[in-house]
C-alpha cells in the first residue's frame, strides 16, 4: 500500500485519515497477514462477518500508516493497548523520541484515525441517527449545563448538538487514555452546532491543559471530533482505503 505524504508528519501537525470500512471479505483476508495471532483471535470472536472484516481492515491500515511514518515494514510495527484499551505503539517498536501518537474510531462505513508526533491525540466518530438520542443516553453523557443548552436550542438542531457533545467528550477521554463511562458527565464542552468545538471544563485529574477540540466533517450522516494536546496544530486531512490518497476530510471550525 502506497501512503502518499505519510512520511511528512511534521512536529506541529495532526494527520486525520478516513478509511473506508465497507470492503468484501476477500479484501479483509488479503490483509490478515498484517495482524498478530492475538489480533486474529480477537477478530474471530466477532459474531458477524462484517465486524470481523472491519476489524482486520482497520488494524491492518493503522499498522501500514504507522509503518510509513516510522520507516518500518508494517509487520514490524507493534501495537499494544493500555489498561483502558487505548491502542498505542509497543515500546519495543521504536525509541521514545521516534514515537508516533495515534488514536482511531469507527462507526458505520468509516474509521477515522489521527496521528501526531509531538503530542497525544484522540478521535471519535458516530453515525448520526435521531432514534439514538434517548433520555437515558442524554442523562449518561450530558451534564446539567449541557442539557440546559440542548433544551434552549431549536428542535431541529438538538440531534446535531447531542452528537457534538458525545464525540467531543469521547475524543478527549480517548486522547487522555482514560475509560469512557463514568467520566462523560464530569466534562463540559460546547455543543451548539453554530459554535466551534471547545473544552469548557474538566476535573483536575483529567489534566485538560492545552487540549483543543476540532469538529470534523465527513460525507454522510456522521459526527466526528478530534482532540489534541497542544495550543494549536496544523490538521492535514487524508482519505483512503486499501490505497489511501489525499482527499477531503474538512475541519468543521
Amino acid at each position: 500500500m502506497t501512503i502518499s505524504g505519510a512520511s511528512e508528519l511534521a512536529a506541529d501537525a495532526v494527520h486525520v485519515w478516513r478509511i473506508a470500512l465497507e470492503a468484501p471479505a476477500a479484501e479483509a483476508q488479503d490483509v490478515s497477514h498484517l495482524l498478530t495471532p492475538a489480533e486474529q483471535e480477537r477478530a474471530s470472536r466477532f459474531h458477524f462477518e462484517e465486524d470481523r472484516c472491519r476489524f482486520r481492515i482497520g488494524r491492518a491500515a493503522t499498522r501500514r500508516i504507522l509503518g510509513a511514518y516510522l520507516g518500518l515494514p508494517p509487520e514490524n510495527v507493534g501495537i499494544d493497548v493500555n489498561q483502558f484499551g487505548k491502542p498505542q505503539l509497543d515500546a519495543s517498536t521504536v525509541s521514545a523520541e521516534r514515537r508516533v501518537h495515534f488514536n482511531l474510531s469507527h462507526s458505520g462505513s468509516w474509521i477515522l484515525a489521527a496521528f501526531a508526533r509531538s503530542f497525544p491525540v484522540g478521535i471519535d466518530v458516530e453515525e448520526v441517527r435521531a432514534q439514538r438520542v434517548t433520555e437515558d443516553l442524554i442523562g449518561h453523557i450530558m451534564g446539567e449545563s449541557e442539557r440546559r443548552v440542548l433544551q434552549a436550542l431549536p428542535r431541529e438542531q438538538r440531534v446535531a448538538a447531542f452528537f457534538n457533545c458525545w464525540t467531543s467528550k469521547e475524543a478527549l477521554l480517548k486522547g487522555l487514555g482514560l475509560g469512557l463511562s463514568e467520566r462523560l458527565r464530569a466534562i463540559e464542552v460546547s455543543i451548539d452546532p453554530r459554535q466551534p468545538a471547545r473544552l469548557i471544563d474538566a476535573p483536575g485529574e483529567h489534566c485538560p491543559g492545552d487540549w483543543q477540540l476540532r469538529r470534523l466533517e465527513i460525507d454522510g450522516p456522521y459526527a466526528a471530533t478530534l482532540a489534541f494536546r497542544a495550543p494549536s496544530a496544523q490538521i492535514v486531512n487524508i482519505s483512503g482505503s486499501a490505497n489511501p490518497t489525499p482527499s477531503t476530510v474538512r475541519t468543521g471550525d
